[in-house]
């Protein structure tokens, strides 16, 4: 998924074509939450760490509303609507 992710990025980058380069952030964002809740079930089921699960997910959350900030602001500089990028 991480590689899935770099590719997109990469040659959307080389592309020039930013809805690639985005779809590469996403692509990151879904291998670090398929990461967090492979982490917080192997926790919780070897050490008993109930907690784990919940603290991955709030994890994810947060750096999941970052990248929203990032592309939401990386979008609005050009002035275009998403469905205007091409």
């Amino acid at each position: 998924m991480f590689g899935l992710a770099f590719g997109k990025t990469h040659t959307g980058a080389a592309l020039g074509n930013r809805v690639l380069a985005v779809e590469g952030r996403v692509t990151l964002v879904d291998g670090i939450l398929a990461a967090a809740v492979l982490a917080g079930l192997a926790l919780n089921a070897t050490a008993g760490w109930w907690w784990a699960d919940p603290l991955a997910g709030y994890v994810l959350m947060f750096y999941a509303a970052r990248e929203v900030r990032n592309i939401w602001h990386d979008t609005s500089d050009t002035g275009k609507m998403a469905s205007d990028v091409d």
